[in-house]
């Protein structure tokens, strides 16, 4: 489920967040994890939390300058 991703249409977003993923097991699997423990073992499986990037206060949204 990990690899394939979030369904849009059923799940309503397109990338995986820890409290989506609790969410999924505990409808699922009725198996209630906490956050720090799903995210523990993500990392042991070799999964890596992605985060926006930060941006600059200067940056102008929207493209080039």
């Amino acid at each position: 489920m990990i690899e394939s991703g979030p369904t849009p249409a059923i799940h309503g977003f397109v990338r995986w967040r820890i409290i989506d993923l609790c969410q999924w097991l505990y409808e699922e699997f009725k198996v209630t994890v906490a956050k720090q423990t799903l995210s523990r073992e993500l990392r042991a499986m070799g999964y890596r939390k992605l985060s926006a990037r930060p941006r600059h206060h200067g940056q102008v949204d929207g493209g080039s300058r």
